[in-house]
């Protein structure tokens, strides 16, 4: 995994900017028990038996394993692609081969029986596999076809995928976003539904988009030219409404894997789901923070940082991510909405200016046009509270003085708000 930190210094604003790419693994593995069959019709767990794994599409066989006392094995530095069998063999058993099985799968399980112990050659078990495929039935031989036009268009997306994520990687290496997020999103296209593959690229492009975003916005507050400023902002607006749409779409892929498929890469699917999480999280904070919002994106914002709120496990950083998330939807003028997380935020902050701060004008504002005089009595009660708690030189001092003094004038008078410690 690429881990990288930027410090990018605009003006008084320090935006420090982590990123991470997720890396593809060129190898798998194979896994599964091995059970021994007993006289009585029982089974035990085959302990001390030797596993190996041959492939059958190619003259390769990797090194062996032995089963633990619970029958179990695991042989790693299998390859992504490819069709291979089991062989398995030991002491007091006879020797046996597994049905094809593909990298990733972790159900191989299989019952020997007891025997001499003799072990089948590598030959041996090609030329049986050569027999069988010769005996083949006419639907059999239907269905080895199609499996063969299948393996070959996985393997090619494997291979597209591959290229495109080494370019990319090196391209966001060189600081090159914009061919980065050219070749992540080509490798996303080379397998778009594959959980192995989709989130991962997806990712990687948001990160790629969030990059470039944080240089261009760099670029136009530090540019004295209103006509750079002005064809910059729409440009930081688009590539952070990218970004959200790449976690998105990342998010969906993973949200709507079957358990099966997830168990075959259950880490590398534990590490992408973090990382859209967090590279949501990353987006809608500097969003908020940069006052450059997409609107076009305010369901998916929505979504992702529920989601990420919820899987966080760190307090403060939920609570910071909660704030983020009132903030960005205040900021693309979605008040209803607002509101509601703002409230969720004052619960967990109550002495936070800004927090209170902000939720006292979202309240302001949805109020100002109504008739509800509770309204306008809620929006007051939080307006006069950050009044109390605010310091004298915090920056939504002035337009919070104008709001009490203009509820004031409608004849309410505000209600203490409980602070806690």
């Amino acid at each position: 995994m690429f881990r990288k930190n930027y410090y990018l210094i605009i003006l008084t604003i320090a935006l420090v900017l982590t990123g991470s790419l997720a890396t593809f693994a060129q190898t798998s593995e194979i896994s599964g028990q091995i059970m021994v069959k007993k006289a009585d019709g029982t089974t035990e767990p085959a302990a001390g038996v030797t596993v190996e794994v041959l492939r059958i599409d190619k003259k390769e066989i990797y090194p062996a394993v032995t089963t633990d006392a619970t029958g179990n094995f695991k042989v790693t530095g299998i390859p992504n692609e490819g069709e291979f069998v089991i062989s398995v063999s030991g002491e007091k058993i006879s020797p046996d081969v597994s049905q094809s099985v593909t990298p990733g799968t972790k159900t191989v399980n299989m019952v020997v029986s007891p025997g001499d112990g003799k072990k089948y050659t590598e030959a041996q078990i090609r030329e049986a596999i050569a027999k069988a495929e010769s005996e083949l039935t006419a639907e059999e031989k239907k269905q080895r076809e199609e499996y063969e036009v299948s393996k070959k268009k996985v393997e090619g997306a494997n291979a597209a995928v591959s290229k495109a994520s080494d370019e990319g990687v090196k391209a966001f290496n060189d600081k090159n976003y914009d061919v980065a997020i050219v070749k992540f999103d080509e490798g996303y296209k080379a397998s778009p539904d594959y959980i192995g593959h989709a989130p991962g690229m997806l990712n990687n492009k948001g990160a790629a988009l969030v990059e470039r975003a944080v240089i261009n916005y760099n670029k136009m507050v530090q540019s004295k030219d209103p006509a750079e400023k002005a064809d910059l902002s729409p440009k930081v607006s688009k590539d952070f409404e990218d970004a959200i749409e790449s976690y998105s779409l990342a998010w969906k892929v993973e949200k709507n894997a079957k358990p099966e498929e997830i168990a075959k890469i259950q880490k590398n699917y534990d590490l992408n789901k973090s990382l859209t999480l967090t590279g949501a999280q990353r987006a809608v904070n500097l969003m908020a923070r940069t006052k450059v919002v997409s609107e076009a994106k305010k369901d998916a914002v929505l979504e992702l940082m529920h989601e990420y709120i919820a899987f966080e496990k760190d307090s403060k950083k939920k609570e910071a991510a909660q704030i983020d998330l009132a903030s960005y939807l205040q900021k693309a003028n979605d008040f209803d909405n607002a509101v509601i997380e703002y409230r969720k935020a004052a619960v967990d902050s109550p002495n936070n200016p800004d927090v209170i701060g902000g939720f006292g004008l979202v309240l302001y504002t949805v109020a100002y046009e109504s008739t509800d005089i509770s309204k306008k009595q809620e929006a007051l009660d939080y307006l006069q509270h950050y009044l109390d708690i605010a310091p004298k030189d915090h920056p939504l001092r002035d337009g919070i003085e104008g709001g009490v003094a203009d509820l004031k004038s409608q004849k309410l008078t505000p209600k203490k708000i409980a602070a806690k410690n």
